[in-house]
C-alpha cells in the first residue's frame, strides 16, 4: 500500500515533533513558575496557572498585555521567553521542510544515497 509524500514526511519526523512538544510544554511549565517565583503576586502573577497563562501568550507572541512583568529581572526573563516563543514557530516548520526536502532527493535520486 502506497502513502502520500505528506503522510511519510508525517510519519518520518513524528517522532521529532513529538519531542518538540514535550520540550515546549516543559518550556511553558518552567517559564509560568519562574515568573510566578520572579514576580510573586505583582503584575497579574497571583497564581501558577496564571503566569502558565502568560506563559502559553508569550510563548505564542500573542502577548495580550494582561499579565505584565513589572521587575526587572521578569522583565528580562519576558524578552527571552518572547525570543524563545520565535524561534519555537520556526522548529517545527524547519523539521518538516528538512523531511520533504530528504524525501524529495531520495525520489529524485532513485533512493541510491542513504544517510
Amino acid at each position: 500500500m502506497h502513502s502520500s509524500p505528506f503522510t511519510r514526511v508525517l510519519h518520518e519526523s513524528f517522532r521529532k515533533i513529538v519531542l518538540f512538544i514535550f520540550a515546549l510544554l516543559s518550556l511553558t511549565i518552567i517559564s509560568g513558575v519562574l515568573m510566578y517565583f520572579i514576580e510573586g503576586k505583582t503584575g497579574g502573577f497571583a497564581n501558577i496557572p496564571n503566569s502558565i497563562y502568560w506563559a502559553i501568550t508569550t510563548l505564542t507572541t500573542i502577548g495580550y498585555g494582561d499579565i505584565v512583568p513589572q521587575t526587572g529581572i521578569g522583565r528580562a526573563v519576558n524578552s527571552i521567553i518572547t525570543l524563545l516563543g520565535l524561534s519555537i514557530i520556526i522548529v517545527p516548520i524547519v523539521i518538516v521542510i528538512a523531511e520533504i526536502y530528504n524525501s524529495l532527493y531520495k525520489a529524485i535520486s532513485g533512493g541510491a544515497e542513504e544517510k
